[in-house]
Order: structure tokens, then C-alpha cells, then sequence
């Protein structure tokens, strides 16, 4: 840029200012209640704006009572469009009443007042005052600081220092001087709006994110703004390489770690491999161990079980030798009595028949006369003496067969013996 007027044009061309503006004052309201007006564009349009201002100054006794109240309430008198009632409404309403009670409490805190009368004063005091306001912002406090001073570009220290190293006026510290450079710069009919793009340019240099001078040309067409951009693109670029070399860094961190674990996690899996080797190796040799020790018990419990069948069958064997012989002695023993007693009854009968004839020598004609006086008695004593004699003749008889027995009773223990032997 060769011409101040054209780098004046440029700027009021090419800087776009972040918020809308009023295209004019509002009838009937002060410096503070402008900058209402202001704030609350930023949310509805210019006529909802300077309604809502209207109806807040009415509902309320001062602005300070607005300042106090809750969001809800202020949300009841701003004039929003759309047709959403009661809580929708509110809600929707709520951003601008929070931005209008943020701007009243700025205010308040700048210049312990609600009031901004004091940008009416001289163009220093007025300066210092506009450029603090900060939810207004630069351009808005200038808004008002052109208001305030009859349409004039403000001029205070930070702004003539800004036009000075934009080479637009000649550097100085007198304001005098300074205003008249800045009204021979801006042509007639340009103060506001070189006034709002010069405000907002003096506002966004420095911001740390997004400085004006890397997007507006015209900025970087002048000797302080091609440095600047060019200091900015080199903090860029070192910041660039060194976010780089921060990121290979860690990378070459992470992957060191990477490997460090990786190798961790491998000895780790090797070690809990061995120590798994290792303990299946101890269950199998303690497997192996209970397997022979339960092989042996069996053996051991089938050789107590060989050994107890063993005495078990000589028991058996032993207890049938004895109830054989007990049985044989016992047959033998009866008939040994059966025998005594038979040779007793035969040596009791030969002595009773050895007896009646004794008697019946001795005594016969007595005999003959009880027989003759006696006939049917001595019938009866026969017919009982003859069923005595019919008994021993039955026992006789039982006596020649119980040897017979006592000899079948003898072949069985002989029978069995040889049962026995055979088993053996």
C-alpha cells in the first residue's frame, strides 16, 4: 500500500468485525442503555434489541434492580421472536439475559457505577474507560465512544500507538496532534466504520489464537504487520517443530515402553511357562507316586484278602473236620449206649426168664391152683404181658437198625474228606 486512503479503505473492506453493530443510535436511550442494545444484537435483531431495552427501562426502576434479578425474569421482558411460550420460550430467551446481566455487571465493576457518561469526557479518560469494558468489546466501546464524542473517531494512546506503527499517522504522544492526523486520514462519511474496523483490529493483534494479521492482506501490506506475521509464522513454525519433535519424542518413548513391556511380557510368559513345566512336571511325578502307592495298597489288601479267604476256607474246613467228627463221636457214642442198653435189656430179660423159671419149679401146684381159681385173670396178665413182649421185639428190631445208620453216618465224614482233598 503506497496511500494512507487506500489502506483506510482496505481496513474498513476487509476486517469483518466478529459481532453485528447498530447502523444507528436508538431515540430516547443513553451511552449504557446503547450498549444494551449492543450486546443483546449479538443474540436477536436490531429492532428486538431497542424493544427489549424499551421494555427492561419500564419493568424496572434502574438498571442496577436488572443487574440483581435472576436471568428468568429479564428473560420475561426481552422481545425475541418465534412463537415457543412459557418454559421453551425462557429457554430460548436465556443466553441473551445471562449476556445483558453479564454486560450491566462489567460495567459495574469498571466504573463502580451504571453509568458510562464518563466516555463523554476528554478523550484519555474516555479512552481508558471504553478499551476496559471487556464483554462489550473494542469495537462496541468505540460504538459508544463515537456517540459520545458527536461522531468523531476516538482517539486515545493504544489506538494513535496502533495507527503509528500501521504508518497511517506520525508518531506522537500528543492527542491534539494525534486528532488532527486522524481526521485528515478518514475521508467524510467513514468515521464509523473506520472507527469500528480499527477498534476491532487494535483488539484481535494480540490474541493468542487467531491474530488479525494472519487473515486480513491489507494488515500484512505494512511494514509492522508483514514482521509481525512474519515473527508470528516463524513462532508457528518453531512451535510446529517442536510440537513434532515432542510427538517423536513420545513416540520413541512409547515405543521403548512398547518394547520394554513387550519383552517384560515375553520373560514373564517364559517364567510362568517354567514354573507351569515345572509344577507339571511335580503333579505327574506325584501322580506317578499315587498311582504305584495305590497299586501296592491293592496288591497289599489283595494279598490280606488271598490270605484271610485262605483262613477263611481252613476255618471252614476245620469247623466241618470238627462237626464231622463231633457227629461221628456222638453216633458212636449212641451206639455204644444203644448197645449197652440192648445187651442190659437182654441181660434183664434172660434173668427175669431165668427168675419166672426159677419160680414156676418152685411153686407149681400153687401155680396150677391160682390158674384154675384165676383163668380170666391170668388171661388178662397175658394179654398185657404179650404187648410187653411185642415192645421188646420192636425195640430189638430198632436196635439192629440204628448200627446201620451209625454206619451211613460214618461213611459221610469220609465223603467229605475226599470233597476236601479234591478242593486242595
Amino acid at each position: 500500500m503506497s496511500k494512507k486512503s487506500d489502506l483506510v479503505a482496505a481496513l474498513i473492506k476487509e476486517v469483518k468485525l466478529r459481532h453485528p453493530m447498530p447502523s444507528g443510535p436508538t431515540e430516547g436511550l443513553n451511552l449504557l442503555e446503547q450498549g444494551a442494545v449492543i450486546v443483546l444484537m449479538r443474540h436477536m435483531t436490531q429492532k428486538q434489541a431497542e424493544q427489549s431495552v424499551k421494555a427492561l427501562k419500564g419493568a424496572y426502576e434502574d438498571w442496577n434492580e436488572v443487574r440483581v434479578c435472576q436471568a428468568q425474569e429479564i428473560s420475561e421482558n426481552l422481545k425475541h421472536g418465534g412463537r415457543k411460550k412459557g418454559v421453551a420460550l425462557l429457554h430460548d430467551r436465556r443466553e441473551a439475559a445471562m449476556a445483558l446481566k453479564g454486560y450491566l455487571q462489567d460495567v459495574f465493576q469498571e466504573t463502580d457505577a451504571l453509568d458510562l457518561e464518563e466516555l463523554r469526557e476528554e478523550p484519555q479518560v474516555a479512552g481508558k474507560a471504553g478499551m476496559s469494558l471487556s464483554v462489550l468489546g473494542h469495537a462496541g466501546a468505540s460504538y459508544l465512544m463515537f456517540l459520545a464524542s458527536d461522531g468523531q473517531v476516538p482517539v486515545h494512546l493504544p489506538l494513535i500507538k496502533l495507527l503509528d506503527r500501521l504508518g497511517l499517522i506520525p508518531k506522537t504522544t500528543s492527542l491534539k496532534k494525534a486528532r488532527g492526523s486522524v481526521d485528515n486520514l478518514v475521508g467524510k462519511g467513514q468515521e464509523l466504520d473506520f472507527t469500528l474496523a480499527i477498534h476491532e483490529v487494535l483488539e484481535l493483534w494480540d490474541d493468542e489464537e487467531a491474530p488479525i494479521y494472519m487473515t486480513v492482506p491489507c494488515l500484512q501490506a505494512t511494514d509492522y504487520g508483514k514482521k509481525s506475521f512474519k515473527d508470528r509464522s516463524t513462532a508457528i513454525a518453531k512451535a510446529e517443530a517442536a510440537r513434532k519433535r515432542e510427538e517423536e519424542r513420545i513416540r520413541k518413548d512409547e515405543e521403548r515402553e512398547r518394547k520394554r513391556a513387550e519383552a517384560e511380557a515375553k520373560k514373564r510368559a517364559r517364567e510362568l511357562e517354567r514354573k507351569r513345566a515345572a509344577e507339571e512336571k511335580k503333579l505327574a511325578a506325584a501322580r506317578a507316586k499315587a498311582a504305584a502307592a495305590e497299586a501296592k495298597r491293592k496288591e497289599a489288601e489283595a494279598k490280606r484278602a488271598e490270605v484271610a479267604r485262605k483262613m477263611e476256607a481252613a476255618k471252614k474246613e476245620a469247623a466241618a473236620k470238627k462237626l464231622a467228627a463231633k457227629k461221628a463221636a456222638a453216633k458212636k457214642a449212641a451206639a455204644k449206649k444203644a448197645a449197652a442198653k440192648k445187651a442190659a435189656a437182654k441181660k434183664a430179660a434172660a434173668k427175669k426168664a431165668a427168675a419166672k423159671k426159677a419160680a414156676a419149679k418152685k411153686k407149681p401146684a400153687a401155680s396150677k391152683i391160682k390158674a384154675s381159681k384165676k383163668p380170666a385173670a391170668s388171661k388178662k396178665k397175658a394179654s398185657k404181658k404179650k404187648p410187653a413182649a411185642k415192645k421188646k421185639a420192636a425195640t430189638k428190631k430198632k436196635a439192629a437198625k440204628k448200627p446201620a445208620a451209625k454206619k451211613k453216618a460214618a461213611k459221610k465224614p469220609a465223603a467229605k474228606k475226599k470233597a476236601a482233598t479234591r478242593r486242595r
